[in-house]
């Protein structure tokens, strides 16, 4: 039950940014099939997300706890730089024209890898419990985009949204340095 926990709250600071909730809302200001785009965006985080907890559960298995604490630790730190490295998200045209099979595909491919995905199967390695890292990750996902969905994209310009990503970066930071100093005995 720790997995679900730590997912959740680790994937939400990750996507305090807002990145995922700006593309969906712009994708279903531009779209009439909203239903289906939500779908396909929910669907691809949930393909990516088990298939990073079920790596993640084999790696359990497979690496002791010093290296996964080190997987852990390079997760958490390359989710606050993430954070932190602010690039405009570009006009994405060709979503509003694709159709939802192409859309789906695309979407699959743009979040392999992706930073909370690279949580859910790290912190999925810590106890092998990748079903509730997975779980955890997608509900701290959904939580950290509500914010976007109900207020559009101009709150992440917000001041606030600003200190609250800023602070979020700043709490993965001093998490992934104390995971990695643990993972040496420091």
């Amino acid at each position: 039950m720790d997995a679900i926990m730590l997912a959740l709250v680790a994937v939400g600071l990750a996507n305090a940014d807002g990145r995922t909730g700006i593309f969906l809302s712009n994708l279903l200001n531009e779209r009439r099939d909203r239903r289906t785009m939500v779908v396909i965006l929910f669907g691809a985080f949930l393909v990516n997300a088990a298939i990073a907890a079920a790596f993640g559960a084999v790696a359990n298995r497979l690496i002791g706890q010093g290296v996964v604490a080190l997987l852990v630790a390079a997760a958490l730190l390359s989710a606050a730089v993430a954070l932190l490295w602010r690039e405009r998200l570009p006009a994405d045209t060709a979503s509003g024209a694709a159709s939802p099979i192409g859309l789906a595909g695309r979407m699959l491919v743009a979040q392999f890898g992706d930073r909370s995905h690279f949580l859910i199967g790290a912190l999925a390695a810590t106890s092998g419990a990748g079903v509730w890292a997975a779980a955890g990750g997608m509900i701290g996902w959904v939580l950290a985009m509500v914010p976007f969905l109900a207020f559009g994209p101009a709150l992440a310009e917000q001041r606030a949204a600003r200190l609250i990503r800023w602070i979020a970066a700043a709490i993965l930071t001093l998490w992934g340095a104390r995971t990695a100093m643990g993972a040496f005995g420091l």
